[in-house]
């Protein structure tokens, strides 16, 4: 299997190349037809010599029969016009040496005059015509396609010199020069793909480096060793991939501890009841104890927490699962209040608890959801305050309306709670009571169920301190507006 690094590399590589490869291309091809227009146009610029030679002849005699009587003459003055031009190329090759041929083609042979084959060409299709183009001197070329100078003189138009434009450089240097320019451009190529060769690595090494560490923090983490983590160095994509990596490793160590505390919580809170039943069970087998009304009271109270226990758990895995069911309709918020007081005054009956309750609500505030599972979850927060506030004390209840949610308050006197320990009053098994003391009952499940029950009728808990002491809770659920 090919690293990533190894198709990075080959990525770049492969489109480096390619643009190379076609910058080459339309660069040699724009080149060379620039230049060959550019060439053919100081080539074609020569005939102003050959047609001033035809204009003094015409001027001379007055026609320009004399082509026709010599046909030689046309060759020769073909030759006279370009002689200066050919003249001034040889010197320069003489003075700065001639250009280093390719080494694959040899030079075209040149004649007497010095005129290479390209040039020889050119002059032998360029014909002379009189003023309606009837070919006076030259052979017309009919698969040509003819270009025409006019010849004046005294602004008449005496007669045409045609020509076709080269398709080829005529002249030697010409070719060796877009030749040493090709090759000076294939060099530096080559030298950038070099360049960019090494840079590609650097880069393709810098970006694999966090991604070979995510993989093998990501096989650490596979075998369990969740407090692994990688230290981000950069703020793109790859550092913030790292940084969500990190909170995943994060995420799944505390759940593991969770997990751990969950057996071992459950395993205390199972098993004091079940100690006290075997023991009570065993006593009575030996004959120490006798079946009495208390004892058995003790026994059925023991087997009472075991199967509150088991209905917790059995409530919380349902409400995780999304299983436990709901029976939703549209009901006042009052009805749901008034349980409420009834429920609270009954249980703090001859308690030294001093109770306030305060309806702000009437029967318009309505709300949709399940009567029976709100009453429990108003139940659990009663029985939470219940359970840990001091004697003597106080339970404050009110109802509100807030930023169109309805609200339900319940607050308690002492003990209160640590600010850090507020938001995880919600968690599963959590009790302020590190010592897990049975005294205050309670296997710290209602309020984890509270919260699933809540989250249900898309509503909010939280908690804060109370102004009396203790804890305040506060329940916020949409308001029916249908």
């Amino acid at each position: 299997m090919k690293s990533i690094k190894f198709k990075i590399w080959l990525a770049f590589f492969i489109t480096l190349t390619v643009c190379m490869a076609t910058m080459l291309v339309v660069t040699h091809t724009t080149m060379k037809k620039g230049f060959l227009r550019y060439v053919n146009v100081e080539t074609i610029n020569k005939l102003d010599l050959l047609k001033n030679e035809i204009a003094e002849i015409y001027t001379r005699t007055g026609s320009l029969e004399l082509f026709t009587t010599k046909p030689h003459l046309w060759d020769k003055l073909k030759y006279k016009a370009y002689s200066p031009y050919l003249k001034i190329r040889a010197d320069q090759r003489r003075n700065d040496g001639p250009p280093t041929p390719p080494k694959s083609k040899e030079l075209p042979p040149k004649d007497k005059h010095g005129v290479g084959r390209h040039q020889r060409e050119f002059m032998e299709r360029l014909i002379l015509t009189d003023e309606n183009k009837n070919v006076i001197s030259g052979r017309y070329r009919k698969n040509s396609d003819y270009s025409w100078s006019a010849i004046k003189t005294e602004d008449k138009i005496i007669a045409y010199v045609g020509y076709v434009a080269p398709s080829e450089f005529l002249r030697d240097v010409d070719k060796h020069f877009l030749y040493n320019q090709l090759r000076a451009l294939s060099k530096i190529s080559i030298f950038l793909v070099i360049i960019s060769f090494i840079t590609v690595l650097i880069i393709s090494h810098k970006l694999v480096k966090p991604l070979v560490a995510l993989s093998r923090s990501a096989k650490q983490l596979a075998a369990g060793e969740y407090n692994v983590r990688i230290q981000p160095q950069t703020s793109d994509e790859v550092g913030e991939l790292c940084h969500n990596f990190n909170e995943l490793a994060h995420t799944l160590e505390a759940n593991e501890q969770s997990r751990r505390q969950w057996v071992a919580d459950i395993s205390h809170e199972m098993r004091t009841p079940l100690a006290v039943i075997k023991a009570q069970i065993e006593s009575m087998q030996d004959g120490i104890r006798q079946p009495s009304q208390a004892n058995l009271a003790l026994l059925k109270d023991k087997t009472d927490s075991l199967n509150a226990l088991v209905n917790d758990l059995y409530e919380l895995s349902l409400s995780d699962l999304g299983a436990l069911t709901y029976s939703k309709e549209v009901f006042s918020f009052n009805q749901l209040f008034e349980h409420t007081q009834d429920e609270v005054e009954v249980r703090t009956n001859g308690k030294e608890l001093t109770l306030t309750i305060e309806n702000n609500l009437n029967e318009q505030h309505k709300i949709y959801g399940d009567s029976s599972r709100l009453a429990q979850l108003i139940n659990n927060l009663i029985e939470n305050s219940l359970r840990y506030t001091d004697t003597p004390g106080q339970i404050k209840i009110w109802s509100a309306e807030a930023q169109g949610d309805l609200e339900f308050h319940i607050e308690d006197s002492a003990p209160g709670v640590n600010p850090d320990q507020l938001d995880k009053i919600f968690d599963r098994l959590y009790r302020l009571d590190s010592s897990r003391n049975r005294a205050t009952g309670g296997a710290g499940l209602g309020l984890s169920i509270c919260k699933n029950i809540v989250e249900a009728h898309n509503g909010t808990i939280r908690a804060l301190q109370s102004k009396l002491g203790g804890i305040h809770i506060i329940i916020s659920l949409p308001r029916w507006t249908r």
